[in-house]
């Protein structure tokens, strides 16, 4: 997998400091910089090649987030997803996905449904010997395509600010549990939920799958 931090090119289209900052924010994320490290303000500026400025800026951004906090000393310490932070998110997701079920019902069309199918087959395939990370963007991509069906902007630009978390979640349980059967099966029963039209279960079945998420990620991150 590439580091977040080699990877990172000042010259893209972001400002600098929004590069800055969702760089170090996925690097968190994915592990490289964890619970308790250190980030110094001059290491990082060498590091990415830029001036200490915008890095000043994405730390301040970083500790608005909660995912890292300043210590005695002026000194910054990554403080990474905590379980509270993760419980929220998880219920913030419930809130929005949950509401999406409806609209994606009546809105999704049968080429979607089709993709969707061919998404879980796809899941299906990776089931043995594949890695995490291939897994990890077939069920993206099946999530994505399912909240875009609702046709519902602000609901889908909502989701979509929570991606790097959700996509921080999944790596873990998928890394150190059974997950991938169980969420693959969940997934299955949304989809058939939502093909034959039926909102109820369908919001039934993603607060179970998202509940499930939830414990299986909490337990694992201890």
């Amino acid at each position: 997998m590439t580091s977040p931090i080699a990877s990172f090119n000042p010259a893209d289209a972001l400002t600098i400091r929004e590069l800055v900052y969702n760089t170090l924010k996925q690097a968190i994320f994915e592990g490289e910089l964890k619970d308790g490290d250190r980030l110094v303000e001059k290491e990082l500026s060498l590091r990415l090649g830029v001036s200490r400025t915008p890095v000043r800026e994405a730390l301040r951004q970083l500790e608005s987030d909660g995912l890292i906090e300043y210590v005695p000393r002026k000194v910054v310490v990554v403080r990474g997803i905590t379980q509270e932070m993760a419980a929220e998110i998880f219920a913030i997701r419930e809130a929005l996905e949950v509401a999406a079920i409806p609209f994606i019902v009546q809105r999704i069309t049968p080429e979607e449904i089709e993709e969707l199918y061919k998404l879980i087959e796809e899941s299906e395939g990776l089931m043995e010997g594949s890695s995490v990370t291939e897994f990890l963007s077939v069920a993206k991509r099946f999530n994505d395509t399912l909240i875009q069906a609702s046709r519902m902007p602000h609901i889908i630009k909502l989701v979509e600010t929570y991606q790097g978390y959700q996509h921080a979640f999944r790596r873990v349980t998928l890394s150190k549990t059974l997950r991938k059967p169980s969420a693959l099966q969940e997934h299955k029963a949304i989809l058939k939920a939502v093909e034959a039209r039926d909102a109820e279960l369908a919001e039934k079945l993603m607060r179970q799958h998202l509940k499930a998420a939830r414990e299986e990620y909490l337990t694992a991150s201890r």
